[in-house]
């Protein structure tokens, strides 16, 4: 599954990357994110979880859902970064690093980046999570996600997931090995399988509906696609340096 460094692809991509990268993405976030929005799925799903938990939100302090993926979940995914950040320092040093400075930066970012700005536009969101809600012994009234008015909101702050958005954040690694591996689909695993499970553990818990999941998702993907393009995947180095001309002309 390790990309090969010598390995790259051409850039600009073909016509192919711009469909299944951007525009059959946005059809099915679009559609997915829409039948949700007009339908009842996020309380049946939440319903389903409330009573698998004997009609109280038994998960919201469990160990497994709160200690372990939530809390040290984060904690993982700091010391991956931490790693990432001295791998690129140690770049600047080590010949065999070198190559793989930008993708690195780019994945630093992404990481760094894409759950800051979900975190902060919480802030202007009055949704309330699961366990606010009257239907589930809290005290607030349930309303599909955009039938709140969006602002600086005094309560809610559950739209979108922000701890999803750390594990989803890791899709970048799809794009930054994309140039270089054989199969770069696999690198899809990483931030599908962390993200799908912080995003359950927080559902679990009754911090989130599933829509609220799924549009972080959507928009890490975008958000990593955007900024893979902003960090000039043209100007990324494969790993065999060109031969000179004198050297060439000898193998010749």
């Amino acid at each position: 599954m390790i990309p090969d460094p010598g390995r790259r692809r051409s850039w600009p991509p073909e016509k192919r990357f711009w469909v299944t990268h951007l525009v059959l993405p946005l059809a099915v976030a679009a559609t997915l994110l829409t039948v949700l929005e007009q339908t009842s799925v996020d309380l049946w799903l939440a319903d389903k979880w409330f009573a698998i938990e004997g009609g109280h939100w038994a998960w919201r302090d469990h160990w497994l859902a709160y200690d372990v993926i939530h809390h040290h979940g984060k904690q993982l995914l700091i010391a991956f970064g931490l790693l990432l950040l001295a791998l690129i320092a140690l770049s600047f040093r080590v010949d065999s690093l070198r190559r793989w400075r930008l993708p690195m930066t780019y994945l630093l970012t992404s990481m760094a980046v894409l759950p800051s700005l979900i975190a902060s536009s919480k802030r202007f969101s009055p949704v309330p999570c699961p366990w606010d809600l009257t239907r589930y012994g809290g005290d607030a009234v349930y309303q599909h996600n955009f039938e709140y008015t969006f602002g600086l909101a005094e309560s809610g702050h559950c739209f979108p997931a922000g701890h999803a958005s750390g594990g989803f954040a890791l899709l970048a690694i799809y794009f930054a090995a994309y140039l270089y591996a054989r199969r770069p689909a696999l690198f899809l695993l990483p931030g599908l399988v962390v993200g799908f499970v912080f995003a359950f553990g927080q559902q679990a818990r009754g911090a989130h509906f599933l829509s609220h999941d799924l549009w972080t998702l959507s928009l890490c993907w975008f958000g990593a696609l955007g900024l893979f393009l902003l960090f000039r995947p043209q100007r990324w180095p494969s790993s065999r340096p060109a031969l000179a001309p004198a050297a060439e002309s000898e193998e010749g």
